[in-house]
């Protein structure tokens, strides 16, 4: 009896010592997450419970990006029908005393709670987003589906009607996951109402399509890879019960062999994994019925033409590299790379920078091009360097062209950067400033 009342006298004193030693604030209790407490890839074990409930709350109002092969949305989880729920979360938490030890923990429940029934789901609000994703994709009923990720194209039947996958929404754990995770890349899954035979002879007849000569340069060599060998290029693969046309490293390559026996120099060196995939994405714009009216420049390895005295600072973008080179004081100091004019040419020649535009709109389809620096025009239409473009419809729809086109030519004629590398050479570049294109 005296021990237990010895440790009891103990045990008061000890709170004496610590409350005179804090702050008022340290000694009151504190509400926290259960230790082992996981929300997808967020440990909240042990974080404070309001600290905890802000980051969530946060994370649903960040932006994420749906997209298909070519186009994409931004959206935040919160929009579209997502929310944490307050008494689930709650249940996970545990109040603890003082607040800077945490030394005496009671449960806020004894509820056995998965942290996933924290995530709710308005069914209705989610659905009307759905329902307008899917109206805005109808247009893939009518062309052909692309994928610059493993370069595989596939027709629709003209008629069927595009569903997103609703299951990929109603999967909470994966909903969890794009919540806590720092990848806001998310790929929309598509079906489609057509039967296997009719998608499988539409394929077939966009292949047969896209299976004709095809021009390109290789240094300053123009060449017509012929249809035989175009076709020779595209394999025939069935993937998720579908049939597509798959672009074929293996063939691509043999045919750039033969090439380099004939045309390879000590100055005109390719880039090889560049050169296939400049070829294979010239074939996916082909199958989708984008018009292409110049060469498919094949990207070279090497320096800059000039060596730094043209200017005291100036640019040279060089076409058959896919790279700008950036002069300050007759030294090298930045290389990009670009894409340059496919559906028209980026003319060769000695331009200035004429202008900044924080935004400019395209002459055609209302293209947005931030960070635009105009230096001349092409075929009557201004021309110069912009970020990737994006495209926004009627319902205030963001598309964009695809990243993966970088180090090839994409363009109607502009020379276009990734987004970050826009911007540098916007904030960088004067009116005035000397710009050298070559071939």
């Amino acid at each position: 009896m005296k021990s237990k009342l010895l440790i009891l006298v103990l045990s008061l004193l000890l709170l004496v010592v610590i409350a005179a030693n804090s702050s008022l604030d340290e000694f009151k209790p504190v509400k926290v997450f259960k230790p082992n407490t996981k929300i997808g890839n967020l440990d909240l074990g042990g974080v404070e419970w309001n600290q905890g409930y802000s980051t969530l709350i946060s994370k649903l109002n960040n932006p994420i990006y749906l997209y298909l092969s070519d186009k994409s949305r931004g959206v935040t989880l919160k929009e579209i029908g997502f929310d944490i729920d307050r008494d689930k979360l709650e249940k996970l938490a545990q109040n603890c005393r003082p607040k800077k030890w945490r030394i005496f923990c009671q449960n806020t429940s004894n509820e056995v709670i998965d942290p996933s029934l924290a995530l709710t789901i308005n069914n209705w609000i989610l659905g009307q987003f759905l329902g307008s994703i899917e109206n805005d994709i109808q247009y893939l009923a009518k062309n052909t589906v692309v994928s610059f990720e493993d370069y595989t194209f596939r027709a629709v039947t003209p008629g069927s009607k595009i569903e997103v996958d609703k299951n990929m929404f109603l999967d909470k754990n994966r909903v969890i996951n794009w919540l806590t995770s720092d990848d806001n890349q998310i790929k929309l899954h598509i079906t489609s109402s057509e039967t296997k035979d009719e998608q499988k002879r539409a394929t077939e007849q966009v292949i047969n399509k896209v299976g004709f000569s095809l021009l390109i340069k290789y240094g300053r060599n123009p060449i017509y890879i012929p249809a035989e060998r175009i076709k020779a290029f595209i394999s025939v693969v069935e993937k998720d019960s579908l049939t597509y046309g798959k672009l074929n490293d293996y063939e691509i390559n043999r045919y750039l062999d033969e090439l380099d026996l004939k045309y390879k120099k000590e100055d005109v060196l390719v880039i090889r994994s560049a050169a296939v995939d400049a070829i294979k994405r010239a074939l996916l714009f082909r199958a989708t019925n984008y018009e292409i009216n110049t060469a498919v420049i094949l990207p070279l390895e090497g320096k800059p033409k000039t060596n730094g005295e043209m200017a005291d600072v100036y640019l040279e973008v060089n076409k058959s590299q896919q790279r700008l080179y950036k002069f300050e004081h007759g030294k090298l100091v930045k290389t990009y790379i670009i894409s340059t004019g496919l559906t028209w040419e980026t003319p060769p020649g000695e331009f200035v920078v004429l202008g900044k535009e924080k935004m400019a709109i395209s002459y055609q389809d209302d293209w947005y091009m931030p960070n635009y620096l105009p230096i001349g025009t092409v075929y009557g239409y201004r021309f110069g360097f912009h970020s990737i473009p994006y495209h926004l419809d009627a319902a205030g729809n963001i598309y964009s062209r695809d990243s993966n086109t970088m180090g090839s030519p994409a363009t109607g004629g502009c020379i276009q950067l990734t987004q970050d590398d826009s911007l540098e050479l916007f904030d960088w570049a004067k009116i005035g400033t000397p710009v050298y294109i070559y071939e």
